[in-house]
């Protein structure tokens, strides 16, 4: 009965290997996280840079993001867009800022910080989208089939802009 005690442990060792590496294959319970860098339109001249993390559901039902923005002046309103020819914003899908989605809201002055932050959900989902899935929008905004704009009242247009780089989701472990 000696090598009782090390039997038990070498199992309980390879039990929490086997899981880790389960978690490593994507097989965690945990939801996916992707973040998505916004930095200037092209031909916009600014300093202001930003990222909008996304963190999906486990039953994929709910979209939660934040909006972060550094230097940023004027702002009037963020939407996700879907991704046009090259890469460039095309027709809006859903709107971040401001988060009840009406009309632009000029937000004055310079901020810096947590500009927006809320959940998404598939009624909320419009433009190409519309009548989708909020697990099927994650799939584009991972894919950089969809990405991030931010206007403010000088660059109407778009001061802001960001594809996610094609990186996997992240699993994060609850």
């Amino acid at each position: 009965m000696k090598g009782v005690p090390g039997v038990v442990l070498l199992i309980v060792a390879m039990a929490a290997y086997v899981g880790a590496g389960a978690a490593q294959a994507g097989m965690s319970h945990g939801t996916d996280e992707a973040k998505v860098k916004l930095s200037a339109v092209p031909n916009v001249k600014t300093t202001a840079e930003g990222e909008a993390d996304f963190t999906l559901s486990k039953d994929g039902k709910t979209l939660h993001y934040i909006l972060h923005v550094k230097d940023l002046e004027n702002t009037t309103m963020g939407h996700i867009h879907e991704a046009g020819p090259g890469g460039a914003p095309g027709a809006v899908i859903v709107w971040l800022y401001p988060t009840n989605g009406t009309a632009p809201s000029l937000k004055e002055g310079k901020t810096t910080g947590i500009l927006a932050e809320g959940d998404i959900v598939a009624g909320k989902l419009g433009g190409p989208m519309k009548g989708g899935t909020v697990k099927d929008l994650f799939g584009k905004l991972t894919s950089g089939k969809a990405g991030v704009a931010v206007h403010t009242k000088a660059n109407p247009g778009g001061e802001l802009w960001g594809l996610h780089k094609g990186e996997e989701p992240k699993k994060k472990m609850m």
